[in-house]
């Protein structure tokens, strides 16, 4: 900073005002000293900016799995709006494991980033508040926690399984099974008692149409051969795109037509939802608006903005060949 306060004849209090922004420089003097930063090719030391600010200009990001595509698009959204801010962005992927997760924060807190978002944390609120409370501001996604704790952005998933439900209903589907996640995933319990409750506002409800498997294409695969491939269902709606992959294919070898037979909806609309065999009809959240919003409101906290509310997010139904043409 004094090589370019030396050569274009101001002070360095002068070039640290045009560097960020602050008081009231000329526009000659601005845009010379600007010229001068490019010529000598200076670089602001973000130890220094961070000493002056109080701040790191870091935000951290955690997610369960980056092996769901899913976690990957969030993840995107987030920077691409950390990066439009002027933040960094690190990412630390759990495993969907709450150790992890905690050491997760105590690391990011080490590095002394200046906000958090925590994508669908599995920490008991007691712990996981203790831990966001070192931290500047925090967002956490998938979960409803206090505004005075952190942010917070849900998805309606009892609005998107009753819209997926009405949908097949009307396509004369009446015996709709639903294959869930294991009880540890918060959105799976979600998801589960809002279709036990729309089918049983519907006099439809079995319990044996009620099906679960670990989230992952195979387990699913195991779970629906394992269930007579859809001879007890005509529609399955399941918890996620990934685990409709496994089940698809399950329906296929089976020798089941899709959706002649049974019709087949997912959840999350990832990006290989649009090339299975048949194309998966799904839930759709728009992945990268979703990490666009965190971060977006993770400023508005550091900035000093607390929003009593939370935002909630509402699915829509992505009609594809999984479901042939389903009814409004």
């Amino acid at each position: 900073m004094a090589d370019v306060a030396r050569a274009a004849g101001v002070s360095k209090q002068t070039v640290s005002r045009v560097l960020n922004g602050t008081g009231s420089t000329s526009a000659a003097t601005t845009a010379h000293i600007e010229r001068l930063i490019r010529d000598l090719g200076y670089r602001p030391s973000g130890v220094a900016r961070s000493l002056a600010t109080n701040s790191s200009l870091t935000l951290g990001l955690i997610v369960p799995a980056l092996d769901n595509p899913y976690y990957a698009e969030v993840a995107q959204g987030a920077e691409l709006a950390a990066w439009e801010g002027g933040y960094n962005l690190l990412l630390s992927n759990v495993f969907h494991d709450s150790l992890r997760e905690e050491a997760a924060l105590r690391s990011l807190q080490d590095r002394g980033a200046d906000g958090v978002i925590l994508d669908t944390p599995r920490l008991p609120d007691a712990r996981l508040f203790a831990l966001l409370d070192a931290f500047k501001a925090a967002v956490v996604t998938g979960r409803t926690v206090p505004p005075e704790v952190a942010g917070s952005i849900v998805v309606d998933d009892a609005a998107g399984i009753t819209l997926a439900l009405r949908r097949l209903a009307a396509a004369g589907r009446r015996r709709i099974a639903f294959l869930a996640a294991p009880e540890r995933f918060a959105s799976s319990r979600v998801r589960r008692e809002a279709f036990v409750r729309a089918e049983t506002e519907r006099g439809t409800f079995s319990p044996e149409r009620v099906l679960s498997a670990e989230a992952s294409p195979e387990a699913s695969y195991q779970r629906i051969r394992h269930s007579g491939a859809g001879g007890e269902f005509d529609a399955l709606l399941c918890f996620n795109d990934v685990m409709a992959a496994g089940a698809l294919r399950a329906l296929h070898d089976a020798g089941v037509g899709v959706p002649d037979e049974v019709a087949v909806v997912g959840h999350d609309d990832i990006p290989m939802a649009a090339w299975l065999h048949p194309p998966l009809s799904t839930l759709h959240i728009s992945k990268q608006a979703l990490g666009v919003s965190a971060v977006r409101l993770l400023l508005e906290r550091l900035g000093g903005h607390i929003r009593p509310l939370q935002t909630v997010l509402t699915p829509d139904l992505t009609v594809r060949g999984s479901t042939g043409t389903l009814p409004e």
